[in-house]
């Protein structure tokens, strides 16, 4: 029953949900129904239309419409817990009067409890030792004690298997000789076969040789005949083209015919021009004479300036070899002085030695072979040497103070970086210990039972170490994570959290849809551990989940009413509480 206004909901969420009292009555009901309709049975199990079946948690009494009677309960405890703290007070004044002498044996007792918190501390860390190597030890005995078990249910059924084998071994063996003997009776057939098949081979041969040798004959006449017809194909066209060739012959002969009328024209007629200019010709030699003595008097002038001409260029050929020798001997001759002595051509002219001269020549060659053998002497000398000493002795100062400051920087950093390191690998193993202690804890409380362990791969190098995850579920013997369900690996995952969030706590910790591969029952436990531990942070979960919602103080939904606008549900829990408890004292 209910109000009328709320009866399209409880329409739309109750039309099809019949309600049993026992899993067994629904299940035998869902049957027959063939799994159409969604059943619910009071203790809070569910069989979804499809066959799917939910449920299994215990009963809830954290949710918002149940707290109304959970308010009356309490009214109730809250009047015998008034009876019960009258009768506290007056033992309270009784209790008041001891505490006075309480409190003088309280700090005398101080004293003596922190020399046994030094002691228990000590005994603890032993404790604590012992019981890690116990579990360890427990772990190991259990494993291969499963091992030692699943050894022996193999060698059981490999023996099974062994005499399996071994029947089938002589039932192969048995039909082996079967079919030996088949083979041989089917191979005296054969050969029999064999012997028919070659007999009709043979003659089917005989018959393909006669059939190819016709048709080779066929195929050589075929081929001279056609030879013949290309060739008399051949013929015709050369016909044709020796016709054309006679025509065109023929045509060309008559056009040369014309063209020789037409040339002994021309010629006739060049005949008369040439004895026109041999006329002019006699007349003209007749007055050269005098013009051959003047070329001959200019060829005589011009031979004579020829000849001075190319005494002339013969001259400035051998100057200009003169000159092309004189440079190569001057460069030689200062490549010479650079190499000897290392000093330019000007450079020496600046040094205003005496000029050599044919009288000075031989005095200055003794001098400069004594200058010689004084340097060879002396052995090997670089004027620049004292120039490139105080340069090469300036840049090994400055990277000399370099070298030192960097070896000192170096020193400095090294030291830096092993204390930090020291520090880290410290902070490390406590956080990792720390995390480990919180693991095995968070493991116990959100499965139930079963243990867990955080190991590092390498020990002796916390910091490039790796970490593995063992974690076993109450009743199960887990070797790898990868053995587990989606949502155990997920709630291991999730006991990892909390323990790092145990160890460092933050103001405001946001998860999203965390708790999507749980089961109901593992979503229930997640949302009380959520709220055990919003004392001291903040949790924002994004979720689809009903259990996870029911814990929460402020819900917040997100819709779209139109296509493309979305509006944001705000749902006060505390708030409407509050009205509800108003709402029930007006009432009571």
């Amino acid at each position: 029953n209910c109000d009328a206004r709320y009866s399209s909901v409880i329409g739309h969420l109750l039309l099809r949900t019949v309600v049993f009292d026992n899993i067994d009555n629904a299940t035998a009901a869902a049957k027959q129904l063939q799994y159409r309709v969604k059943l619910v049975t009071l203790d809070g199990q569910i069989i979804n239309a499809g066959g799917a079946f939910t449920g299994g948690s215990a009963k809830r009494e954290s949710g918002m419409l149940s707290r109304v009677t959970e308010i009356a309960s309490l009214r109730e405890k809250g009047a015998s817990l008034d009876t019960g703290i009258a009768e506290a007070e007056v033992k309270l004044s009784s209790i008041e009067a001891s505490l006075a002498d309480a409190r003088t044996e309280l700090s005398e007792a101080t004293q003596e409890r922190e020399l046994l918190l030094t002691l228990a501390r000590t005994h603890l860390s032993a404790l604590d030792s012992a019981n890690a190597k116990y579990e360890a030890n427990r772990n190991i005995i259990e494993k291969l004690t499963a091992d030692k078990e699943g050894l022996a249910g193999m060698r059981a059924r490999a023996e099974e298997e062994l005499v399996k084998l071994r029947e089938e071994y002589k039932a192969n063996l048995e039909r082996i000789e079967g079919i030996k003997s088949y083979r041989a009776r089917r191979a005296e057939e054969m050969g029999e076969t064999d012997e028919k098949s070659d007999e009709l081979l043979g003659k089917a041969n005989e018959i393909y040789i006669k059939a190819a040798e016709a048709k080779g004959d066929v195929e050589g006449i075929e081929k001279v005949i056609a030879n013949i017809d290309e060739r008399i194909a051949e013929l015709d066209a050369e016909e044709d083209g020796q016709n054309a060739r006679i025509a065109e012959i023929r045509g060309k002969r008559e056009g040369i015919d014309t063209l020789k009328l037409e040339n002994k024209a021309e010629y006739d007629e060049l005949e008369a021009k040439l004895e026109e200019l041999n006329a002019k010709r006699r007349e003209v030699e007749s007055g050269s004479d005098e013009f051959e003595r003047e070329m001959a008097e200019i060829r005589v002038r011009l031979k004579e300036k020829t000849s001075s001409r190319q005494v002339s260029y013969e001259a400035v050929v051998k100057n200009e070899n003169r000159l092309t020798q004189l440079e190569e001997k001057q460069d030689k001759l200062g490549s010479q002085l650079w190499d000897e002595y290392a000093i330019t051509y000007q450079d020496a002219v600046n040094l205003a030695y005496p000029q050599v001269t044919e009288e000075n020549r031989e005095e200055v060659a003794a001098v400069q072979s004594s200058c010689k053998a004084k340097l060879r002497s002396i052995g090997n000398f670089d004027p620049d040497s004292i120039e490139r000493y105080a340069d090469v002795k300036t840049r090994y100062d400055s990277l000399n103070n370099q070298f030192v400051d960097l070896t000192k920087s170096y020193d400095e950093l090294t030291a830096i970086i092993s204390r930090i390191e020291g520090e880290m690998r410290t902070s490390f193993v406590d956080a990792f210990e720390a995390i480990n202690r919180n693991f095995a804890i968070t493991f116990k409380e959100l499965f139930g039972g079963g243990n867990a362990e955080l190991l590092l791969t390498e020990p002796d190098d916390v910091l490039t170490s790796g970490i593995e995850i063992k974690a076993a579920p109450p009743g199960k013997i887990i070797k790898s994570l990868s053995l587990l369900s989606g949502g155990e690996q997920s709630f291991v995952a999730i006991a990892l959290l909390f323990a790092i969030l145990k160890v460092n706590p933050t103001p405001f910790c946001i998860l999203d849809e965390i708790e999507a591969a749980l089961d109901e029952v593992n979503v229930y436990r997640f949302g009380e551990y959520i709220k055990s531990m919003s004392d001291g942070t903040q949790f924002i979960l994004i979720t689809h989940r009903r259990g996870t919602m029911e814990i929460g103080d402020r819900l917040y939904g997100v819709t779209m009413p139109q296509r493309g606008i979305s509006q944001a549900i705000e749902l006060n829990v505390n708030e409407i509480e509050g009205k509800q408890k108003e709402l029930l004292d007006g009432v009571l």
